[in-house]
Order: structure tokens, then sequence, then C-alpha cells
């Protein structure tokens, strides 16, 4: 089995050789552990919204039942979409007051008093050479038949932000579903970074500091062949809606972890993860839980050759 995956593999990145430059980057061979309570993909469908053409954040919407939110990256405005859970749907929402210079990843957390927050992280520094980034976060649009398919959060909250150590691209962000904490997994480095901002910093107009915690051990690239190393990039995450499951995907793989009683989601990435079901994508980076934690979905960026679409890799 394992010889038939590699075979696969060295196909496939000898085919890549022969495409353009932005489709997905060759992959990282080093992880097969397979675990086995996800199915494999579901085609939901195209994405019916033409302006959502470069998806670089997803999340499960708390307040709109079988339906998602996501949004472009650098370059679009500052704006999340609203599709069904088969990529259809039109509606679109600016964030006043928000700048989209490079949103990289969204999040979201089901509140005490039935509300919920949605998070979006402009954190995207492909040059590490920006002096800080920004946490933005509302209250998650409730939506009817009588929704317009344009529209506009006005009460939106910015936390600026720097690094302990130095200006880093970032893609993912991970929200703790119970404290708030908010986690950040640094995307280039072959030993990618950990970093951690305290909820009870994630104040509105504030300042705040996202502490390095650790190195961590997995996605890293198995040759210094730039298709490899590319491979390995971290492009988002997500944590499941009960706390108790991670997901971090690169361009090739999706890493899984099941925490462990009274295990913080830092101690938790410590540990070597497992792989998940993962149909490779043209530019895959988003993911997120499905609401009642019964499976994910990944999306991609718009690919040279094949149009957006939408998957989901239901929990047996």
């Amino acid at each position: 089995m394992m010889k038939n995956k590699v075979f696969f593999l060295l196909s496939f990145c000898f085919l890549l050789t022969a495409c353009e430059p932005s489709q997905t980057p060759t992959p990282d061979l080093g992880v097969s552990n397979i675990e086995s309570n996800y199915a494999e993909y579901e085609d939901r469908g195209l994405i019916e919204n033409s302006s959502l053409k470069e998806v670089s954040g997803l999340v499960a919407s708390r307040k709109n039942a079988g339906f998602l939110w996501a949004h472009n990256d650098s370059g679009d405005e500052n704006r999340i979409f609203l599709i069904d859970s088969y990529g259809k749907g039109k509606r679109e929402f600016k964030l006043q007051g928000a700048e989209n210079r490079d949103w990289e990843d969204m999040g979201i957390v089901s509140e005490t008093d039935g509300s919920a927050t949605l998070y979006l992280a402009d954190f995207g520094d492909n040059n590490a050479n920006y002096s800080s980034y920004a946490l933005y976060w509302c209250k998650e649009p409730v939506v009817d038949a009588n929704t317009p398919l344009s529209n506009t959060i006005s009460q939106v909250s910015k936390l600026t932000f720097t690094l302990s150590d130095g200006a880093r691209d970032m893609e993912c962000l991970l929200v703790d579903q119970k404290t708030k904490d908010i986690f950040i997994i640094s995307k280039r480095e072959n030993n990618k970074r950990l970093y951690k901002i305290v909820a009870s910093s994630v104040v509105a107009g504030g300042t705040t500091k996202a502490e390095f915690v650790r190195e961590l051990d997995f996605s890293k690239p198995i040759s210094t062949d730039s298709k490899f190393v590319t491979a390995a990039y971290i492009t988002g995450g997500s944590i499941s809606p009960d706390n108790s499951e991670i997901l971090v995907k690169n361009y090739y793989e999706v890493y899984y972890w099941k925490r462990k009683t009274g295990e913080t989601i830092s101690d938790a990435l410590s540990r070597a993860p497992k792989t998940v079901p993962y149909k490779m994508e043209d530019q895959g980076e988003g993911i997120a839980f499905a609401a009642d934690g019964n499976g994910y979905y990944t999306i991609s960026e718009l690919g040279s050759s094949d149009p957006v679409r939408l998957y989901f890799y239901k929990k047996k």
C-alpha cells in the first residue's frame, strides 16, 4: 500500500512539473498514518458566487444552519461571503472599518448568550516585512430569506498585534472554543512556529503581542527542493465546536489531533498528528469543521485549470 502511494505521489509530482506555477505544489511524502474515522470526500459542487474566487478562509455558521462563511485573500474588498453546504448562495457582507490587506483565515465561536462571534485574521505576509498584523471580529449575522444580497456589518472590532520574534507569514488561525484564546501557526518555516494571544488581550482597539509558544514537528519538507518546501506550507486550520478535535492543513495533507482530557491546544499540537482524508486541490487553503462536528469541509483558491469546488468529509 505504501509503495502504491509513493508511486502515485511521484507520478503526481511529475505532472506538476509541466503545469503552471500557480497550481498545487509538490506534496510532502512524509505522513501516511490515515485516521479511519472520516470518510473520503463528497464533491458538494461548484461555488456559485463568481466573486468568491480566491478563497483563503472558511468556517461553518453557528447561527444559520447549513451555511458557511468564506473570504478571499489579498486584493479583495473587506467582505465575507455566505454559501450553503453545496456551494450555492451569493450573499456578501462588508465589514465596516476593516481592511483586507491579506486576510488568510477565519474562526468562529458560539457565545453563552446564544450569539456567535466571527474572527478574521489579516496576517498574510509573504515577504515577512510588515510591522504589525490585525485580528477583526464581529457578531455573526442572522440571515433569512429577506436578507439582501449585499449587506454591511457595522460593529466590527480590531486588535493590532505583533509577533514576539519578528515578522512572519501566517495562514492558520485556531480559536479555543472555551477560553477564546487565539493560536496562530506560521506558514513557511521548516519547523513551523506556534503563537498564542490570550483571550484577555483581545480587546477592541488594543495592541498586543502574540507570544511564541513552541516549534512544531509536523509538516516538515522531506527535501530542500522548492516544490517540496512549498507543499509543506501551512494554509489553514479549524477546531471542532466541542473543542475536542483539531485540523491543520498544508497544500497536500490534513493533520488531525483528538485532544486528551485536560490537554491544552498547545500540548496537543506538540504530539505527532494523524492524517485524515483529503482530495488534493489546486491551491487548497480553506478548511472548517461542520457546525455539528460531524465532518469537515475544504475549499481551494481558484485554480488555473479547474473551477472552485466545495468538498465534505463525513465522520463515520
